[in-house]
């Protein structure tokens, strides 16, 4: 219900904290990218985990879902380009996708949502109003901390720094949420 919410717009920060081997990575990432772009093959997600190998695992499966024969007979208006075959970062032929790395990683030149352009003419300007209310793609942050580290404050602070300082300014949008799953 609390993803739907995100992908509704009434909830712009989300922070889900639920036990190991429950299940989040499967549902509040792969699967929710997997539906964002059903919702809007436009939508740009990072995917931030406290390890470059598993963001790209995820990464890879949510594109492997995407391209599947099942996925692709429900959902055939969510095409991949085919040059696009990175773990890393791939794009929709809507010019949407998932950049993935850890947690730590380089997250410029990518940025999560869609971007919102108000230009001068009225269409345009109409268009990016009715663009602004689909859902546009998040930031889903995976375990940034190391459970062994979650009692040390510097290990903390320097997680909230890199957050107040990097991560949060990588969305196109103020309407773009940000999910953190610890």
């Amino acid at each position: 219900a609390k993803l739907q919410d995100v992908f509704d717009g009434r909830c712009k920060r989300l922070i889900i904290n639920v036990f190991p081997r429950s299940g989040k990575t499967e549902l509040a990432i792969k699967m929710a990218m997997s539906y964002g772009l059903v919702l809007n093959p436009k939508a740009r997600f990072i995917h931030l985990a406290g390890g470059d190998d598993l963001a790209l695992e995820n990464s890879e499966i949510t594109r492997d879902y995407v391209k599947s024969e099942a996925f692709q007979a429900i959902f055939p208006h969510v095409q991949i380009k085919k040059d696009s075959d990175s773990k890393k970062k791939w794009y929709t032929t809507d010019n949407g996708g998932i950049y993935a790395t850890s947690a730590g990683g380089q997250v410029t030149g990518f940025g999560a949502g869609i971007t919102e352009s108000m230009e001068d003419n009225d269409e345009d300007f109409l268009e990016a109003i009715q663009q602004s209310e689909k859902f546009g793609g998040a930031i889903i942050i995976d375990d940034p901390l190391k459970p062994e580290d979650a009692a040390n404050e510097a290990a903390r602070e320097k997680v909230h720094r890199r957050f107040i300082s990097t991560i949060q300014n990588r969305t196109n949008s103020r309407n773009t949420p940000i999910i953190l799953i610890m």
